[in-house]
């Protein structure tokens, strides 16, 4: 698929290898949707760079995907972007760094058995087929590594401060410089030696490590997880991005304002359910409890809301896409926060 081919789709889902308990009539029969993978390619016509975002790589770092996906929905003056806000979309359901492992280890070598293997080969593809001039893995890491070395929290991380034909020193210190001037928190510069040291060498495995060795230029950025809510996590990403926006030309005209007050641009519709329950449709906004007949079929039609909204079934797999079970409690999400439940009993 070349690039031209790549950008007419505008949304990949993944079709995992779903187990499936055997056939039992006395138990209901739930069938979910497959999770999506979502990017969004926003170009205006004076464009001279590619830059591309990768959000939610780690599930539990709501401000980098939530700042990311903040950026979809925004106008776009100057500049081409590729947005992809939740790469591990299973892992930010579940709100852990990783929920088949951590998927920031896993683009030197997949196995085709892991769960996450079509999400992160979707990825490769993405990056190759865009060819980015530069792309940014955003993170909430732990800590201020202004204060302890050995956390990651606020920081610009580069691989090296020199790779092959890549001066990554010269702009992450640009954008630490520059961004500090309006942060509280204050940001450091990591630089790992990934290719030139072994102190680092699991980064050889994530994807700016992988990126590299693929000629794409790669930058990662944190903000801090013990920043004090999601609104401050998504004002210390966007801060930095508008560092690299003006290296690369991008011009956002809602930039400043997100910044100011990024509550406003958080997506606040409801989320539905439509269910169907032996071929009858019925829809849901709240919790509820269902009584439903011994051997039932219940599909999860379609989910209305805003971007990273879906319903996930509690104590079952969430890599599983259709189970037989006597009773079933689903949580309705938007990304990690649940909203309301749907109690299931045959």
């Amino acid at each position: 698929m070349d690039r031209r081919e790549f950008l007419k789709v505008s949304l990949f889902s993944s079709a995992l290898v779903t187990p499936l308990f055997a056939k039992d009539l006395k138990k209901t029969h739930f069938i979910l949707p497959k999770k999506p993978f979502e990017y969004f390619h926003k170009r205006a016509k004076n464009s001279k760079f590619r830059v591309m975002l990768i959000g939610g790589i780690h599930g539990n770092e709501m401000g980098a995907y939530k700042a990311a996906d903040m950026l979809i929905d925004a106008t776009l003056e100057k500049g081409e972007l590729l947005i992809i806000p939740r790469s591990n979309f299973t892992s930010i359901l579940a709100d852990v760094r990783g929920y088949n492992g951590d998927m920031n280890r896993k683009f030197e070598y997949i196995s085709k058995k892991d769960p996450d293997y079509y999400y992160v080969e979707l990825l490769k593809e993405a990056i190759l087929n865009y060819k980015p001039d530069v792309l940014i893995s955003m993170h909430d890491g732990y800590g201020f590594n202004i204060e302890n070395k050995k956390a990651w929290g606020q920081s610009v991380v580069i691989d090296e401060n020199h790779y092959k034909n890549f001066n990554l020193y010269t702009e992450a210190e640009f954008v630490r410089s520059h961004a500090n001037i309006y942060l509280y928190k204050k940001l450091s510069l990591i630089n790992t030696k990934t290719f030139t040291s072994h102190i680092h060498d699991e980064q050889k495995k994530a994807l700016t490590g992988w990126c590299l060795e693929h000629g794409i230029k790669a930058f990662c950025i944190e903000s801090s997880k013990q920043l004090p809510n999601v609104e401050e996590k998504i004002k210390t990403h966007l801060i930095m991005l508008r560092e690299f926006f003006k290296l690369y030309d991008v011009k956002i005209t809602e930039l400043n304002e997100m910044i100011k007050e990024p509550s406003k641009f958080i997506d606040k519709r409801d989320t539905e359910i439509i269910l169907e329950i032996n071929s009858q449709r019925y829809r849901y906004k709240k919790s509820e409890f269902l009584k439903v007949t011994r051997g039932s079929n219940i599909k999860v039609v379609k989910i209305n809301g805003p971007r990273g909204s879906f319903i996930i079934p509690r104590h079952i797999n969430l890599n599983w896409k259709s189970f037989y079970a006597p009773y079933v409690k689903f949580d309705v999400k938007n990304d990690y926060k649940k909203l309301f439940n749907l109690k299931i009993k045959a």
